[in-house]
């Protein structure tokens, strides 16, 4: 529509974290200054925060979390996302300021999109939600399984797909690598509790105790949290201080280059995030694990393609897969440029801003 760039656009989030900055800034190049981004700081859970970076672009608002952090409230931008044109929630039904303003702009006439998971844990929820999704005009899914199941319960409601991610189609590059340098299992991601990173160094432990594995073989993490001084720990008591590295937050997207270019495969040992999406960019495949209630980026990994699975909790099968995948190094390798490929024209900042921008301007 030729008029869009004329309407104010606004976008409602809790937060701006570094690997959504990206996305947010093609829209702000397509849309201009009639597009803005009201966030806070921190998220329900504390982390991941917002980087910096996103006030040079966006509005930061106070996040003032209520009932034990169970709720939020966003009060500073109440008239802005009030008088938009058109309005982009976060989906979350625990953000109450929200639901004063889907009520209030569908009393106004006005345009509102939801944005985000289509279903949570509590089925309770998922009771409501009716009631909630037709005060608005559309709702963003995160991938095509969800967006079939809103359309096959909610009729009414129309639906698009903006497919999570959290790389440019431009660095879906992959990496290149002489096979004798490929020597690392890598996790990159929070090392907190939820993520299961002590289940990873422990079947990394037992798969080092088997004589076939390679003792060239290193661990990487490459992330912060609570949990980086109990698995140090436990790397020190097994005797591998040598052969296990904790990087650190790293948001380079040079440097995190350097870490999948030595990385055979990466591995999620608890529930799967944007990280599944990121190492598939690079061209590495990630090991799963399976039974675990993960994120929307589930979706983007096919089994025996780019990704394999263990059984959730059990450290034997992890070490197990752990060896043996580590056993088809070469044949990873050789499938880096497919997986990638792959990757940048399904799981890119391009796709996902094409599909937000459709949801805007076509009614």
């Amino acid at each position: 529509m030729d008029d869009t760039n004329k309407k104010s656009i606004a976008l409602q989030q809790t937060i701006i974290p570094d690997y959504r900055l990206g996305l947010f800034c093609l829209l702000r190049a397509k849309w201009g200054d009639a597009f803005q981004i009201y966030a806070g700081d921190e998220d329900f859970r504390g982390s991941p925060v917002s980087t910096k970076d996103a006030w040079k672009y966006f509005q930061q608002v106070k996040n003032s979390f209520l009932f034990s952090g169970r709720f939020l409230w966003q009060g500073s931008c109440l008239g802005k996302l009030l008088s938009a044109d058109v309005t982009i929630l976060n989906a979350n039904m625990r953000i109450i300021s929200n639901l004063i303003i889907l009520l209030l702009r569908k009393f106004n006439g006005r345009r509102t999109i939801l944005w985000g998971h289509a279903k949570g844990k509590s089925n309770m929820v998922w009771l409501i939600r009716g009631i909630y999704f037709r005060q608005c005009n559309g709702f963003l899914a995160y991938t095509e399984s969800q967006a079939l199941e809103l359309r096959e319960n909610y009729p009414f409601l129309k639906v698009w797909v903006a497919a999570n991610s959290c790389v440019h189609a431009r660095d879906c590059v992959p990496v290149v690598s002489i096979p004798d340098e490929v020597d690392s299992i890598l996790y990159v991601g929070r090392l907190v509790e939820s993520k299961k990173v002590r289940l990873l160094l422990k079947g990394f432990i037992m798969a080092r105790n088997n004589k076939d594995f390679p003792r060239s073989i290193r661990l990487v993490f490459v992330g912060d949290g609570n949990e980086r001084p109990q698995l140090e720990k436990l790397a020190a008591s097994a005797g591998l201080s040598e052969c296990v590295e904790f990087a650190g937050h790293v948001s380079s997207l040079l440097k995190l280059r350097e870490y999948y270019t030595r990385a055979i495969f990466s591995v999620s040992p608890g529930y799967v995030g944007l990280s599944a999406t990121q190492s598939f960019s690079f061209g590495v495949p990630m090991l799963i694990a399976g039974g675990e209630f993960h994120s929307p980026e589930i979706e983007a990994c096919k089994e025996g393609f780019n990704t394999e699975f263990f059984n959730s909790d059990d450290p034997q099968s992890l070490a197990e897969h752990l060896q043996n995948m580590t056993k088809e190094k070469e044949t990873l390798i050789s499938k880096r440029n497919e997986v990638s490929a792959w990757t940048a024209s399904h799981y890119s900042f391009d796709v996902m801003r094409n599909a937000i921008v459709n949801a805007v301007e076509n009614n």
